[in-house]
């Protein structure tokens, strides 16, 4: 399974009907950056723009490259036990 497949198995943890980043372009950077050595959301921000032309051709819908709180916001209700099992799967 690549990246971009196991980013759009994952369940979109918020609620709400505005959400301007996919749940799947969230997933997406973060697993790039991380791979790359991304140690915090600054990081992971930082990595994005510097990457943003790689992911708006790779990513369907790209709206841009979010916060470092939004990465925060969006890990941080993600459920760990599910996360987990996609993961292992």
């Amino acid at each position: 399974m690549d990246l971009l497949s196991f980013s759009a198995s994952l369940t979109d943890p918020r609620s709400g009907h505005y959400k301007m980043y996919s749940s799947k372009s969230i997933f997406y950077i973060a697993l790039c950056a991380i791979i790359c050595g991304a140690e915090s959301w600054y990081d992971v921000q930082e990595f994005g723009h510097y990457k943003e032309e790689f992911f708006r051709s790779s990513l369907p819908g790209f709206t841009g490259i979010p916060s470092h709180d939004t990465f925060n916001r969006f890990f941080s209700i993600l459920d760990p036990v599910s996360f987990e099992q996609v993961f292992r799967d």
